[in-house]
């Protein structure tokens, strides 16, 4: 479970990275759509961060 967390936080920071490259407007053409804002960036990373949070901890071996 650590090594999908560890993907899930990373495809995470690359969402906040490009949530932060839209809010800056660095390239004038939008990244990938013009439907995706920075919102859709930061709401999706959110997401990603929580799912790695959830895996990381979901199945701990030697609990009951």
């Amino acid at each position: 479970m650590g090594l999908l967390a560890s993907i899930l936080a990373g495809i995470g920071a690359i969402a906040a990275a490009l949530g932060i490259v839209s809010i800056l407007e660095v390239s004038p053409t939008p990244i990938l759509s013009a439907k995706f804002t920075w919102e859709f960036w930061f709401y999706l990373a959110i997401i990603l961060f929580l799912g790695a949070i959830a895996s990381l901890l979901g199945n701990r071996p030697g609990q009951d």
